[in-house]
């Protein structure tokens, strides 16, 4: 096991990078190191960051489950409870990685994804617009290589990614509305978050994975390969396609279409327990918003049969919310 007390040296990496983000932020924490402004970052949170960057290079997706589910909870609890954790660029600067490694993109959604958690008085609106940024490039980097990513990622943080990103789009909305009643509307920039934007994210990724045909496939008894095409085969995205199905039912049911949102999840048997219910947030979402959608299209019996099961579900597993 992994000793996150005892940090070894790291090689600080040459100065200039060549990358102009990261030579900033050197300079930046020269000119504040000793001062008033500068906060070192925590030994074992370093030993934690070069580990979770291997394990992730690597692809022991085995590791990075228990460093994402256990170790990063424990380390925010104990050092960040109520405050960010390290820029990004500051922990790029000694772990000696550009803005365009991918570590450097997943490292910013747990960044940003913490400041939305803890921090009292929320995100910034700059650390707003940098998160739909951080979230494009990652999306990006999923959907338009030419070939399967070769990343393998635990599906809890799968399924969170894409719940985050329909979060803080429900966040922003609610922020522009405050902005419009106070008149400050034209201060706050219209082209993030946008419905459109984030509809064409999730549907891409369903689209991307095949994960319709794949569970259509399924449900009559075949073999949800035949259909998976490339890219579905390959778990990182068959999964991200099912938890987008699910993304576009929380958002549809949030826009008020809740035909759409049940529509969404046609080939999915709610009633047969298959991997993704071992993903429990996934679970309970599905569940809630299709009782929600149910209700508020009236079918009570249909409503109340969903609630059932989920509370069943909770019922049963209610060790892992412990």
């Amino acid at each position: 096991m992994h000793d996150y007390d005892n940090y070894d040296e790291y090689d600080s990496p040459a100065y200039p990078t060549g990358d102009p983000l990261l030579d900033r932020e050197y300079e930046r924490m020269g000119s504040h190191k000793g001062g008033e402004g500068y906060s070192p970052i925590p030994e074992p949170v370093k030993a934690f960051l070069v580990r979770f960057r291997d394990l992730i290079s690597e692809n022991n997706s085995y590791e990075i489950a228990k460093m994402y589910e256990l170790t990063y909870p424990k380390l925010s609890e104990e050092y960040y409870p109520s405050s960010p954790w390290p820029r990004a660029e500051e922990i790029a600067v000694f772990l000696g990685i550009s803005s365009e490694d991918i570590f450097f993109t997943l490292y910013k959604e747990l960044y940003f994804r913490h400041i939305y958690a803890v921090v009292s008085s929320g995100p910034s609106e700059e650390q707003r617009y940098e998160s739909y940024y951080n979230y494009c490039k990652l999306f990006n980097y999923f959907l338009s290589s030419n070939t399967p990513v070769k990343m393998k990622l635990p599906n809890q943080w799968l399924w969170e990614i894409v719940d985050e990103f329909i979060y803080q789009f429900q966040c922003y909305q609610q922020y522009r509305a405050k902005a419009a009643s106070k008149d400050d509307l034209e201060d706050v920039n219209s082209h993030v978050w946008e419905v459109l934007q984030v509809l064409n994210v999730l549907h891409s990724m369903v689209e991307k994975s095949c994960i319709n045909k794949q569970l259509e496939v399924f449900s009559s008894g075949g073999d949800p390969d035949s259909a998976a095409g490339e890219f579905g085969r390959v778990s990182l995205y068959k999964n991200m396609g099912y938890f987008a199905l699910v993304g576009l039912l929380r958002l549809h049911s949030l826009l008020g279409d809740f035909y759409q949102a049940i529509k969404v999840l046609e080939n999915i048997d709610l009633n047969q327990s298959n991997l993704y219910s071992r993903v429990p947030g996934c679970q309970i979402t599905t569940f809630y918003y299709v009782g929600f959608a149910y209700m508020m299209m009236r079918r009570y019996a249909d409503a109340i049969r969903t609630f059932t099961s989920i509370l069943t579900y909770i019922n049963r597993t209610k060790n892992l919310f412990q």
